[in-house]
């Protein structure tokens, strides 16, 4: 999986503000959602399409609280843009 070239991760700024009321503390964030940008920047297809057009994906995580989380996110042949993370 190494020789897989990279995408750029982008976090939208409503991602940035949900991830923090899910996982306040910074580095226990950084680490909840590590893996998956590290599986997303080579895989984006990883996930489910999660819109009609197949323009968003979502991507199941570890839950949290004991609520169920999904990440959100969209993709090119050059990035992979994190929209949301949401528990269910």
């Amino acid at each position: 999986m190494s020789d897989l070239p990279c995408l750029e991760i982008i976090h939208e700024h409503e991602f940035e503000e949900q991830l923090a009321a899910l996982v306040p503390d910074v580095e226990q964030a950084d680490e909840f959602t590590a893996a998956a940008e590290d599986l997303l920047s080579r895989l984006p297809r990883s996930g489910l399409p999660a819109s009609r057009d197949g323009l968003v994906w979502g991507l199941p995580m570890s839950p949290v609280g004991g609520r169920q989380v999904t990440l959100y996110y969209t993709f090119d042949d050059h990035s992979v843009t994190l929209l949301w993370i949401v528990t269910s």
